[in-house]
């Protein structure tokens, strides 16, 4: 289970035998969120949010921080997951200390 991204406590991965639509496991502590990444003509049109079976959701504030990450992220998540899924290459994580607006 490739680690992408560590951010202000949040950590950002990909499950190593997951699947399509275009994911990212959000972890918090003992939480965990499923935000899914809707693109529509190359274009992030919505993240849509699911919770993880067995484990209790991110808070809403935690929610609101993975958004605008992933929103700032967009690219380089797309460019991971083909790396990853498509190319079976190996993902460095990256921890990141500056908030990202």
């Amino acid at each position: 289970m490739p680690k992408l991204y560590e951010y202000f406590g949040l950590i950002f991965l990909f499950y190593s035998d997951d699947h399509d639509p275009m994911h990212l496991h959000v972890q918090a502590g003992s939480r965990e969120g499923i935000i899914m990444l809707i693109i529509v003509d190359g274009k992030l049109t919505e993240l849509r949010w699911r919770a993880k079976r067995g484990a209790s959701m991110l808070n809403e504030k935690e929610q609101r921080e993975a958004e605008s990450f992933v929103r700032a992220m967009k690219s380089d998540i797309v460019e991971k997951w083909t790396a990853f899924y498509v190319e079976h290459k190996r993902i460095k994580p990256e921890r990141i200390t500056r908030r990202i607006k």
